[in-house]
């Protein structure tokens, strides 16, 4: 009735039957794709490199500025203190050796396994340094201690060999000196070489290194390999784990000569 008016009825909304799950039919554009692989590799070329952060030459015992400095240890002209380079930074010898008891107690058990050493006997050669020097060893101290009594157990040279370069590789990521662990490996290698009756050896070495390039290919008798060690390289520039520290990647090769080939051809 006039004045009243019914109000309009709302559109009725239709149901959407749910169609019956389709596969998922997905196009590959190789075009597009390729187009997205070269942005992507151009991205990745424009980025340049970070640069190595800058070494603060400040002694961090009496905080002198520094003229220069050097990679492993040296003493402070001021305040005559040991100053050690670490993790691209200068420290002190307390901040070192907290440097590295941290490493070695992280150190994977199986690393040291490789070595002959357990966790169990690092523990308990650690108590026996305490009773014999009523002082606390560092890690490294310990684990030195039990290479240098479990190397000379050993009877075959070529394991003597693997452990010293394992020695050698767990030492150079803890930033500490190996280089006489890796010339005692180079001296069994040549040891293995005189016991199978080779005389001479070639020199291999690190492609991408200038100083040991210089000895590629060369020549050498045994006899004279041992009285000079030309290998390991100490200027040697590869630095497979540790960027502070190189590690001489260089090796013997044996050279066969007219006396080996006939010896063998005889047995």
């Amino acid at each position: 009735m006039w004045p009243f008016t019914k109000k309009a009825k709302p559109p009725e909304t239709k149901t959407v039957e749910e169609e019956p799950n389709r596969p998922i039919q997905l196009k590959f554009d190789p075009v597009a794709t390729q187009r997205w692989l070269d942005s992507k590799k151009a991205e990745s070329e424009k980025k340049e490199p970070e640069p190595a952060p800058e070494v603060k030459l400040e002694c961090p015992t009496c905080k002198q500025k520094l003229e220069k400095s050097s990679y492993g240890r040296f003493k402070c002209p001021q305040c005559r203190n040991w100053i050690y380079f670490k993790g691209g930074r200068l420290v002190t010898k307390e901040e070192r050796d907290k440097i590295q008891e941290e490493y070695y107690r992280q150190a994977k058990a199986d690393e040291l396994a490789e070595i002959g050493i357990t966790e169990k006997m690092i523990q308990q050669r650690e108590q026996e340094l305490i009773i014999k020097t009523g002082v606390k060893q560092n890690r490294y101290a310990v684990i030195m201690s039990l290479f240098n009594e479990t190397i000379l157990k050993l009877k075959s040279l070529d394991e003597m060999e693997q452990r010293y370069i394992k020695l050698a590789g767990i030492l150079n990521r803890a930033g500490e000196e190996m280089f006489h662990i890796l010339k005692a490996a180079q001296k069994t290698r040549l040891a293995i070489f005189r016991k199978e009756g080779f005389k001479n050896v070639s020199i291999v070495t690190h492609e991408e290194c200038e100083a040991c390039q210089k000895l590629e290919g060369k020549v050498i008798s045994i006899t004279e390999a041992l009285r000079t060690m030309p290998l390991p390289i100490k200027e040697c520039a590869a630095h497979p784990w540790n960027d502070d520290h190189s590690f001489c990647t260089c090796w013997y090769s044996s050279e066969w000569d007219d006396e080996y080939i006939e010896r063998q051809s005889n047995e």
